[in-house]
This record gives structure tokens, sequence and C-alpha cells, in this order.
């Protein structure tokens, strides 16, 4: 196997079958590492299954090994990679977020292998692995680094209140309780502790204006906290959207009947589709069922039940039009003839899109008006290139 397919072996984003049956065999040997570092500290398991661990510790152990080597090796095939050259490639990797994972997931079977055994205790850093196949993580490191001043703000606000609550606690409850509060560094715990609302109770204000400062802190710990909680909800929020947005572009794109329209026009229709993806053989809508959406066809082929044949529709062609233009029942039934993606038009949407975007409508219109005249649905019959609902 080349390097190149290596490389394509081990990306994230392939799809193809090899690429898969990777990633499961990734995900499984960090799943059993983990379980061989718990079962380790386990005496029961220990003693009964020692020989058992042993052996999944150093098949797991191995995996990473060599996983870590071969992305050493084939580091030169990222993208942008050619511009440095081989040796600059792999060093670029080995510094960067992805690269020190992989090091340290290699670092306690290489340790393990000179004979100390403590080391298996830091395989946890093997569930760090799974980030670099999380999207959802990747968008929360976007979402910090986007809202890193609000964040920053809200911290030095944390740390205000954390060293006034800790002077302030020193010099209420220094003569009350000196254990607790014998210096300001040693209140810092208590105020941790409080502003965190976690109480564990080994420090406790003794004294009336102590417990008063207690009360206040735990209401400021809530309020710092919940602005955290607030922002990070907004950005996370936001960074879905754009990715959303962005995917929707993308599919609508692909759509042949939306290939000649202008980038605003794209952008306002990728706002009101919404792509879905159905496996083959799922059923998309059944005849008698109220119209509520369109689709369109963006990857895949879709059957249109009908008698007396089935008819077949590709990319760039839409079904289920009729229902929102007449406000009639579905009258066939959809399934999908192979894995499809299928972008769909709300009829609420819909309406919206006809007001704001004639073009379309009109377009739409003459559509669904050549499947309902009867020659035309002869036509489509024999040629089998659309379908009548």
């Amino acid at each position: 196997m080349n390097r190149r397919r290596l490389y394509r072996l081990m990306d994230p984003a392939a799809r193809d079958a090899a690429a898969r049956a990777f990633r499961l065999a990734h995900h499984v040997m960090v799943a059993a590492g983990i379980a061989a570092m718990l079962a380790a500290t386990v005496a029961a398991l220990r003693q009964e299954y020692a020989v058992e661990i042993d052996v999944l510790f150093a098949i797991v152990a191995a995996f990473f090994i060599a996983e870590f080597v071969v992305r050493v090796i084939v580091a030169p095939e990222a993208p942008g990679a050619e511009q440095r050259g081989a040796a600059r490639a792999r060093a670029a990797w080995l510094f960067s977020l992805g690269g020190a994972v992989d090091f340290l997931g290699a670092l306690p079977g290489a340790i393990d292998l000179v004979g100390s055994h403590d080391a298996r205790l830091f395989s946890f850093v093997w569930i760090f692995k799974y980030v670099r196949y999380s999207p959802g993580l990747a968008s929360l490191g976007r979402v910090i680094t986007q809202a890193r001043r609000a964040l920053l703000s809200v911290l030095l606000g944390f740390s205000i209140v954390l060293l006034a609550a800790a002077s302030l606690a020193y010099l209420f409850e220094r003569h009350a309780n000196p254990v607790g509060f014998s210096s300001i560094p040693a209140a810092l715990w208590w105020a941790i502790v409080t502003l965190t609302t976690t109480g564990y109770g080994d420090v406790v204000p003794q004294t009336l204006p102590g417990r008063m400062l207690a009360g206040i802190v735990m209401v400021s710990g809530i309020l710092v906290f919940a602005l955290w909680a607030g922002i990070l909800a907004s950005g996370y929020a936001d960074e879905v959207r754009r990715r959303e947005f962005l995917r929707t572009w993308e599919l609508v794109a692909k759509v042949p009947f939306f290939r000649n329209l202008g980038a605003s026009v794209i952008a306002e229709v990728a706002r009101l589709l919404h792509p879905r993806e159905y496996p083959m053989g799922a059923v998309i809508m059944r005849r008698g069922e109220p119209g509520d959406c369109m689709y369109f066809v963006v990857d895949g082929e879709v059957a249109i039940q009908l008698q007396p044949e089935a008819i077949v529709l590709g990319p760039g062609q839409f079904f289920g039009e009729l229902a929102l233009l007449s406000g009639a029942p579905r009258n066939a039934t959809v399934t999908a003839a192979s894995h499809c993606v299928l972008l769909t038009l709300d009829i609420v949407d819909f309406h919206e899109l006809r007001g704001r975007q004639p073009e379309l409508a009109r377009a739409i219109h003459e559509e669904a008006d050549r499947r309902l005249a009867p020659e035309a649905a002869a036509e489509v019959a024999t040629a089998g290139s659309s379908d009548s609902r």
C-alpha cells in the first residue's frame, strides 16, 4: 500500500469502506485499552485475569505505536505539506495537537516494554484519540476561540471575586478559625469551594460576617458560571447553524435546478432548505399523507411507486411539489432506491420562496403543470425521467 493510500485510510474525513473499517478498529482499540487500564486497578480482576489484561494491553499498545509510526510516515501527504518537504511536514505534524496526542498515546506501550508497568496508568490519554473523530469537539474549540474575549472577561471577574472573598474571609475568620483561615492563600481553598458552590464543608466560617460573605460568594458563583454557560451555549448554537448552512450551501450548489442562481439567491435558498439522508429502502413519503414539504434529490435515487411501474428520479430532480400547490394528499409512495441525500423545503418556506423568488416558483409551477398534463404523463412514463404526484 503506497503512502497516499495509507493517508486516505487514516483520514477522519474519508468515507470509503477501508477508512470506515480502520476507524471502527481504532475506536474499538481505544475502548479496549481504557477497559484494560481500569481492570488493572481492580485487585480482584487483576488477580484472576492478569494474563488476559496484559495481553489486551500489549495488543492495544502495539496498535497505537504502529499508528503513530504510520502517521509520521504519511504526514507529507497532508494538504499543503508538499510545499514544505517531507522532513518539515513530519516535524510540523509532530508538533501539532494531533501529533502530540498520538505521541502520548504511544508512550505507555513503549515505556511498558522496558518494564515500567506503572506507565499503564497513563494510558488514559488514549481517550483523547476520539477527539480527532469528533466534529462536535472541534466545533467547541472554535467556539472557545471566537468567544475568548468574553470568556476571559468573565474569568477576570471570577478571579476578582475569588481574591476579594479570600481576603475578606481571612479578615473575618482568622481569629475564630485560625486553622482553616490561617492565611489568605489558605482561605483561597474555601473561596474556590464556595464560589463553585461545591461546599465540601471542611472549612466553615464561624462568625456572622463570614457566613454573610459565604452567602454572597455562593450567589456570585452561580452568576459567574451562568455567564460562562450562556456564552458557550450561544456560541455553540451559532457554530452549529454556520456548519449546517455551509453544508446546505454545498448541497444546494450541486442541484442543477439551483446551479445558475447567484450567490445571494443560493444563500437565501440554503437558509430555507434542510438536508436529510435516507438509507436504501426507506419510505420517504406515503400515498394519502398530507403534503407538508417537497424534496430535491442531491445524491442517490428515489423510486416513485406508480401504476403500472415505478419511476426513478436521480440527482437534480425534485418531487412532492404537487401536494403543496394543490393542497391535496400525496398520490404516490416514494422510497429510496439507494442511499440518497435530499433537500427538503417545508410548506411554509415553500410559500415564502414563491413570494421572494418568482423565477424559481415559476419553474416549479411549469414542472408541476407538465406532470399533470396527460400527454406529458405518458411521455414521462416512457422516458422514466420524472414522476406525477
